[in-house]
Protein backbone atom coordinates (compact mmCIF):
# COMPACT_ATOMS: atom_id res chain seq x y z
CA UNK A 1 0.00 0.00 0.00
CA UNK A 2 2.57 2.48 0.40
CA UNK A 3 5.62 2.86 -1.05
CA UNK A 4 9.07 1.43 0.67
CA UNK A 5 11.02 4.03 2.56
CA UNK A 6 8.21 6.33 2.72
CA UNK A 7 10.17 9.50 4.51
CA UNK A 8 6.64 10.73 6.43
CA UNK A 9 6.74 9.37 9.73
CA UNK A 10 3.37 7.83 10.40
CA UNK A 11 1.51 8.49 7.28
CA UNK A 12 0.64 4.55 7.00
CA UNK A 13 -1.13 3.47 10.36
CA UNK A 14 -1.20 -0.28 11.49
CA UNK A 15 -4.34 -2.06 10.50
CA UNK A 16 -4.95 -0.78 7.23
CA UNK A 17 -7.27 -2.06 4.87
CA UNK A 18 -8.28 -1.59 1.15
CA UNK A 19 -10.00 -3.01 -1.59
CA UNK A 20 -9.42 -2.20 -5.61
CA UNK A 21 -10.58 -3.68 -8.49
CA UNK A 22 -8.52 -3.38 -12.47
CA UNK A 23 -10.88 -0.73 -14.28
CA UNK A 24 -9.91 -1.72 -17.67
CA UNK A 25 -12.18 -4.18 -18.76
CA UNK A 26 -15.27 -1.98 -17.60
CA UNK A 27 -13.64 0.88 -19.60
CA UNK A 28 -13.69 -1.51 -22.34
CA UNK A 29 -16.86 -2.75 -21.50
CA UNK A 30 -18.41 0.39 -21.76
CA UNK A 31 -16.21 2.65 -24.48
CA UNK A 32 -18.40 5.52 -24.31
CA UNK A 33 -18.02 6.35 -20.55
CA UNK A 34 -15.54 9.24 -20.72
CA UNK A 35 -14.91 12.14 -18.47
CA UNK A 36 -16.55 15.09 -21.11
CA UNK A 37 -17.01 17.18 -18.43
CA UNK A 38 -16.08 18.49 -15.25
CA UNK A 39 -16.85 20.20 -11.75
CA UNK A 40 -15.47 20.54 -8.57
CA UNK A 41 -14.68 17.99 -5.75
CA UNK A 42 -16.18 20.25 -2.58
CA UNK A 43 -18.89 22.85 -3.28
CA UNK A 44 -20.80 21.71 -5.90
CA UNK A 45 -19.75 22.57 -9.36
CA UNK A 46 -17.97 26.10 -9.01
CA UNK A 47 -16.44 25.14 -5.93
CA UNK A 48 -18.45 27.64 -4.19
CA UNK A 49 -17.83 28.21 -0.44
CA UNK A 50 -14.35 26.29 -0.74
CA UNK A 51 -10.99 28.01 -0.66
CA UNK A 52 -7.45 26.01 -0.49
CA UNK A 53 -5.64 26.05 2.52
CA UNK A 54 -2.80 24.41 0.95
CA UNK A 55 -1.70 24.66 -2.93
CA UNK A 56 -0.63 21.80 -5.19
CA UNK A 57 3.35 21.91 -5.71
CA UNK A 58 4.15 24.40 -2.28
CA UNK A 59 6.92 23.36 -0.15
CA UNK A 60 6.11 22.25 3.39
CA UNK A 61 8.42 22.88 6.37
CA UNK A 62 6.37 20.04 8.43
CA UNK A 63 7.55 17.80 5.68
CA UNK A 64 11.04 18.51 4.89
CA UNK A 65 10.22 20.90 2.51
CA UNK A 66 8.98 18.03 -0.14
CA UNK A 67 6.22 19.39 -2.25
CA UNK A 68 2.71 18.98 -1.68
CA UNK A 69 1.41 16.74 -4.52
CA UNK A 70 -2.28 17.61 -4.01
CA UNK A 71 -4.48 20.56 -2.76
CA UNK A 72 -6.39 20.81 0.65
CA UNK A 73 -9.95 21.98 0.30
CA UNK A 74 -11.59 23.61 3.35
CA UNK A 75 -15.10 25.50 3.72
CA UNK A 76 -15.15 29.02 4.47
CA UNK A 77 -16.03 28.72 7.36
CA UNK A 78 -12.73 27.45 9.06
CA UNK A 79 -11.87 24.63 11.86
CA UNK A 80 -13.88 21.52 11.19
CA UNK A 81 -17.51 23.22 9.98
CA UNK A 82 -16.55 20.78 6.87
CA UNK A 83 -16.92 17.74 9.08
CA UNK A 84 -19.30 15.45 6.91
CA UNK A 85 -19.58 17.45 3.86
CA UNK A 86 -20.33 15.62 0.66
CA UNK A 87 -17.25 15.29 -1.60
CA UNK A 88 -18.25 14.73 -5.43
CA UNK A 89 -16.77 12.99 -8.00
CA UNK A 90 -15.19 15.42 -10.91
CA UNK A 91 -16.30 13.76 -13.75
CA UNK A 92 -17.32 10.47 -15.06
CA UNK A 93 -15.50 7.53 -13.59
CA UNK A 94 -15.14 4.26 -12.26
CA UNK A 95 -13.88 3.65 -8.34
CA UNK A 96 -10.46 2.07 -8.56
CA UNK A 97 -10.28 1.63 -4.93
CA UNK A 98 -11.47 2.20 -1.23
CA UNK A 99 -9.36 2.06 1.87
CA UNK A 100 -8.93 2.82 5.65
CA UNK A 101 -5.09 3.10 5.79
CA UNK A 102 -5.21 5.17 9.00
CA UNK A 103 -2.03 7.46 9.76
CA UNK A 104 -2.32 10.71 7.78
CA UNK A 105 -4.12 9.22 4.94
CA UNK A 106 -7.29 8.00 7.05
CA UNK A 107 -10.15 7.07 4.49
CA UNK A 108 -9.29 6.88 0.45
CA UNK A 109 -10.91 6.73 -2.45
CA UNK A 110 -9.71 6.48 -6.16
CA UNK A 111 -11.27 6.89 -9.61
CA UNK A 112 -10.09 6.81 -12.87
CA UNK A 113 -11.18 8.99 -15.43
CA UNK A 114 -11.37 8.33 -19.50
CA UNK A 115 -10.59 11.76 -20.64
CA UNK A 116 -10.31 12.72 -24.24
CA UNK A 117 -7.39 14.24 -26.00
CA UNK A 118 -8.40 18.07 -27.20
CA UNK A 119 -8.64 18.18 -30.92
CA UNK A 120 -8.38 14.59 -31.27
CA UNK A 121 -11.17 11.90 -32.60
CA UNK A 122 -11.41 8.92 -30.41
CA UNK A 123 -8.42 9.42 -28.66
CA UNK A 124 -8.22 9.37 -25.01
CA UNK A 125 -5.79 9.17 -21.64
CA UNK A 126 -6.56 8.00 -18.07
CA UNK A 127 -5.59 9.58 -15.17
CA UNK A 128 -6.30 8.88 -11.71
CA UNK A 129 -8.42 11.48 -8.64
CA UNK A 130 -7.35 10.27 -5.26
CA UNK A 131 -9.35 11.61 -2.31
CA UNK A 132 -8.37 11.93 0.90
CA UNK A 133 -9.12 12.04 4.42
CA UNK A 134 -12.71 11.05 4.57
CA UNK A 135 -14.99 10.70 6.94
CA UNK A 136 -17.41 8.18 5.12
CA UNK A 137 -16.76 6.49 1.89
CA UNK A 138 -20.43 6.12 0.08
CA UNK A 139 -18.53 3.63 -2.99
CA UNK A 140 -17.36 0.32 -4.02
CA UNK A 141 -14.24 -0.99 -6.53
CA UNK A 142 -15.69 -0.91 -9.90
CA UNK A 143 -18.66 1.26 -9.16
CA UNK A 144 -18.99 3.98 -12.21
CA UNK A 145 -19.96 7.50 -11.14
CA UNK A 146 -21.08 10.40 -12.89
CA UNK A 147 -19.94 13.61 -12.18
CA UNK A 148 -21.28 15.59 -9.47
CA UNK A 149 -22.22 12.37 -7.42
CA UNK A 150 -21.85 12.18 -3.79
CA UNK A 151 -19.01 9.30 -3.34
CA UNK A 152 -17.49 10.11 0.12
CA UNK A 153 -17.70 12.77 3.12
CA UNK A 154 -14.87 15.96 4.39
CA UNK A 155 -13.23 13.89 7.48
CA UNK A 156 -9.89 14.89 9.39
CA UNK A 157 -8.55 11.29 9.01
CA UNK A 158 -9.11 9.65 12.15
CA UNK A 159 -8.79 13.70 14.49
CA UNK A 160 -5.46 13.47 13.01
CA UNK A 161 -5.62 17.54 11.69
CA UNK A 162 -8.70 19.48 10.86
CA UNK A 163 -11.41 18.54 8.61
CA UNK A 164 -10.57 19.11 5.06
CA UNK A 165 -10.30 17.27 1.56
CA UNK A 166 -6.93 16.17 0.59
CA UNK A 167 -7.19 16.06 -3.48
CA UNK A 168 -4.52 15.09 -6.03
CA UNK A 169 -4.81 14.25 -9.75
CA UNK A 170 -2.15 11.55 -10.41
CA UNK A 171 -1.11 10.98 -14.51
CA UNK A 172 -0.27 7.05 -13.72
CA UNK A 173 -3.32 5.50 -12.59
CA UNK A 174 -2.49 2.70 -10.31
CA UNK A 175 0.91 4.27 -9.01
CA UNK A 176 1.93 3.51 -5.39
CA UNK A 177 0.24 5.57 -2.62
CA UNK A 178 3.16 7.12 -1.59
CA UNK A 179 3.34 10.22 0.64
CA UNK A 180 1.34 13.26 -0.29
CA UNK A 181 4.38 14.86 -0.34
CA UNK A 182 7.43 15.00 -2.93
CA UNK A 183 10.60 16.27 -3.66
CA UNK A 184 9.40 16.09 -7.27
CA UNK A 185 5.83 16.81 -8.45
CA UNK A 186 6.19 14.13 -11.39
CA UNK A 187 3.24 12.23 -11.96
CA UNK A 188 0.87 14.83 -10.54
CA UNK A 189 -0.82 18.17 -11.79
CA UNK A 190 -2.24 20.79 -10.35
CA UNK A 191 -6.06 19.84 -9.90
CA UNK A 192 -7.46 23.39 -9.79
CA UNK A 193 -5.67 24.48 -12.88
CA UNK A 194 -6.82 21.60 -14.86
CA UNK A 195 -10.46 21.93 -13.67
CA UNK A 196 -10.59 25.49 -14.14
CA UNK A 197 -9.88 24.75 -17.71
CA UNK A 198 -12.70 22.68 -18.12
CA UNK A 199 -14.97 24.50 -16.24
CA UNK A 200 -14.24 27.67 -17.51
CA UNK A 201 -15.62 26.78 -20.90
CA UNK A 202 -19.22 27.27 -19.07
CA UNK A 203 -18.19 29.53 -16.41
CA UNK A 204 -15.19 32.06 -16.08
CA UNK A 205 -13.31 31.09 -12.74
CA UNK A 206 -9.92 32.31 -11.40
CA UNK A 207 -7.52 30.76 -9.36
CA UNK A 208 -7.58 33.51 -7.10
CA UNK A 209 -11.18 33.26 -6.36
CA UNK A 210 -10.43 29.61 -3.98
CA UNK A 211 -7.55 31.80 -2.15
CA UNK A 212 -7.43 32.47 1.78
CA UNK A 213 -8.95 35.94 1.79
CA UNK A 214 -12.78 33.83 1.71
CA UNK A 215 -11.94 32.23 4.63
CA UNK A 216 -13.54 33.23 8.16
CA UNK A 217 -11.74 31.60 10.75
CA UNK A 218 -8.22 30.24 10.06
CA UNK A 219 -8.04 26.48 9.48
CA UNK A 220 -4.35 25.77 8.62
CA UNK A 221 -4.41 22.13 7.07
CA UNK A 222 -1.37 20.43 7.63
Amino acid sequence: MGYQGNPLFGWLGGGATEKKIDTMQIFQRYPDFIADSYEFPAGGKYGEGYYIAQKFGVENPKFGYRFHLGEDWNYVGGGDSDYGAPVYSISNGIVSVIADYGGGWGKVVRVIHKHPVPETKNQFYYFEALYAHLYTIEVEPGQMVKKGEWIASIGDAGGAYPSHLHFELRTVSGAPLGGGYSFSTDGFFSPTKFLIAQVSKEKAIHEDQFGPAAVEKPATAP
